[in-house]
């Protein structure tokens, strides 16, 4: 409480005091003391108080299908040479609250690979940050989300095991492709990169005003290149369970 409260709060009890004679003097000051204290306890309390109606939330999509997911064509950055096509996989991160989701992010925390009939955890798995979409500088924190908007955040994208420079990490594969997951720094132990099969993963999000919310997807991948985007997205499954 300020200055300026506490001598107001004074000469009330100080009214009070003086009119403790007069009945209707004395109301009206305890009344005053009364009004002072509810509105210095509503300045103090007025960030928590605004915290209960103005809440963002969070919801999470993906959609086989553009603009979530589709074909791209990488180039050489300098030159602008043709490198290979690939397929591009993002979800959606919408705010569907009434305030602002702040310092938005996510992690991809587990991964676990379906073996004889059981999905195995993969303990050689490195958690790591994903990273969002068309932003500079491998952005792994959005600033702010606004009510009623979404941004992309990218999950990763398959390509052909020749064009995935598996020898970077140490990894060799007779698949034909493989998927990237987009994450802030790759991986010395290539654990980022994931060969086609049926998989388990969790996603973390989280939010600097915003309980952490914990996501499953059924991830899974059939080994087979298509240049057709519809047929090739037909042939990937990533479903929330």
């Amino acid at each position: 409480m300020d200055q300026e409260f506490l001598n107001q709060i004074l000469q009330y009890l100080k009214n009070i005091a003086d009119g403790i004679n007069n009945p209707t003097t004395a109301w009206i000051s305890l009344f005053g003391v009364l009004v002072a204290l509810f509105l210095g306890v509503l300045g103090i309390f007025q960030d928590w108080i605004r915290s209960l109606f103005r809440k963002p939330k969070l919801n999470v999509s993906i959609k086989l299908e553009s603009p979530d997911c589709h074909k791209i064509t990488m180039r050489n950055s300098q030159t602008g040479q043709f490198v290979c096509d690939s397929y591009y996989f993002r979800f959606r991160i919408e705010n569907t609250g009434n305030y602002q989701m702040e310092d938005v992010e996510a992690m991809v925390v587990e991964l676990y690979k379906k073996i004889n009939g059981q999905y195995e955890k993969v303990k050689s798995f490195l958690p790591l940050n994903l990273v969002w979409a068309h932003s500079s500088g491998r952005q792994i924190t959005k600033p702010k989300i606004q009510p009623k908007l979404f941004k992309y955040l990218d999950f990763g994208y398959i390509v052909q095991t020749h064009f995935a420079n598996l020898g970077l990490f140490g990894l060799d594969s007779i698949n034909n492709i493989a998927l990237i997951l987009d994450v802030e720094v790759p991986p010395n132990t290539g654990s980022h990169i994931i060969f086609p099969g049926d998989y388990k993963i969790k996603i973390k999000f989280a939010a600097n005003n915003l309980k952490p919310v914990e996501k499953n997807y059924n991830l899974v991948i059939q080994d087979s290149w298509n240049n057709n985007e519809q047929q090739m997205l037909d042939s990937i499954l990533i479903q929330e369970i």
